[in-house]
């Protein structure tokens, strides 16, 4: 990118207001109205005319998403927002437990249970949501549900060697990062709300699991997949990382350091320095979807999601360490603006671009919301940082 087009680029403050008014006044008024299903929770996903598609089922991952997003909007002043979210949560509570515990992967779009698997994926989001409700309330309604959540992760995840959780079924010797990921953001939020020592141990067990298993001093990368020793499995796919994954784990190990005490600060600025080296396309600014340990892209593609994970990494270092980069912050800002919400319709999104930038999807699914409010409502709550800022570029010691 060169001199002129840096000078070109627009005001950062701008591009905030700008993201700010999107939420606002075009996404949560959207999703909050067109994105219900009467009182039947919430919507799958949308074709590409902002309507709603029907497609045979509702995942509790996306239920749990939204009520996580409708919760946070209230305590930022979404007013419509504890509605919204009570409508997806009475919905998800009558459908989606399943006998024996544990919430399912999948409900009726008029109710009950379509796929009653458990993975650890969606009991880790329902955990979030019900940390936000229970903020957002005050209420303690959902401490019940949240123990019993728990103890359903122990009973039908639980290892032997206390190593994290299996994803899926114990008889799955495929161990994936992911959900533990989300796991480590979920028991961070009930730390705030719900603070029992069971909370707490979980916490160490994910961060001791970071330490001794996830990361690779070597090439300071994170993998995706493991076998059931939480070795990085043989062949290519053994090998796979994903940016997107690396700034989320930089943001909540940063997090957690200031919540918990955690003093991870290397490997979690050797995971974000990978990301910005090997996974931003130098060009364009967009994130590839996936590269391989020793930097090569392995995935051309761009999703939505590692844009905004990129915009809350470099939120937290200029938190945490007053280093605050115009320049990546604007990029970031100007991609999701410009690429993927300026091209869709009005509070939606194109979720996905190919190698040459164009889209690739054939529908607007509601999941992202999660992703793209979650780094807006960091860009709020961190608006002394950037409010009244000029175009001067660089970083701010």
């Amino acid at each position: 990118m060169n001199v002129v087009a840096l000078e070109r680029r627009p005001n950062l403050a701008a591009l905030c207001h700008r993201m700010k008014d999107w939420v606002f006044q075009d996404a949560l008024p959207f999703w909050s109205t067109t994105g219900v299903d009467g009182n039947r929770g919430f919507v799958e996903a949308l074709d590409l005319d902002g309507k709603p598609k029907s497609v045979g089922f509702k995942r509790t991952r996306v239920h749990a998403r939204q009520i996580y997003v409708f919760s946070h909007a209230y305590t930022l002043g979404f007013e419509p927002g504890l509605r919204t979210a009570k409508n997806g949560l009475d919905f998800l509570l009558a459908n989606a437990w399943r006998p024996g515990g544990g919430w399912v992967a999948s409900m009726g779009e008029a109710g009950g249970i379509v796929n009653a698997d458990l993975d650890l994926y969606d009991q880790a989001f329902v955990l979030l949501a019900f940390a936000w409700w229970t903020r957002a309330t005050g209420r303690n309604d959902l401490i019940p549900w949240i123990d019993l959540t728990l103890e359903a992760i122990d009973i039908h995840f639980g290892r032997l060697d206390g190593e994290g959780w299996s994803s899926g079924s114990k008889t799955d010797h495929k161990l994936l990062q992911n959900p533990h990921m989300h796991m480590f953001e979920a028991l961070l939020a009930l730390q705030a709300v719900h603070p029992t020592a069971g909370v707490a141990r979980r916490l160490k067990q994910i961060v001791s699991l970071f330490e001794d298993r996830l990361f690779d001093q070597a090439t300071g990368t994170i993998a995706e997949y493991y076998d059931d020793r939480w070795t990085r499995i043989g062949g290519d796919h053994g090998h796979v990382v994903e940016p997107g994954h690396h700034f989320e784990w930089y943001w909540l190990l940063r997090h957690a350091g200031q919540m918990t005490g955690y003093r991870g600060r290397e490997a979690a600025d050797r995971l974000f320095a990978f990301a910005q080296r090997h996974g931003v396309d130098k060009t364009t600014g967009l994130i590839h979807d996936e590269l391989s340990s020793d930097g090569s892209v392995r995935s051309n593609r761009h999703r939505s999601w590692p844009q905004t994970e990129r915009l809350k990494a470099l939120l937290a270092r200029a938190e945490f360490d007053g280093i605050l980069e115009r320049d990546c912050i604007t990029t970031v800002l100007s991609v999701l603006l410009e690429r993927y919400l300026g091209k869709a319709p009005r509070g939606c999104w194109i979720d996905h671009l190919d190698g040459a930038g164009r889209p690739c999807v054939t529908a607007i699914p509601a999941s992202t919301l999660y992703h793209i409010f979650l780094a807006i409502a960091e860009l709020m709550r961190l608006e002394r940082l950037w409010a009244g800022e000029g175009t001067s570029h660089g970083a701010l010691q």
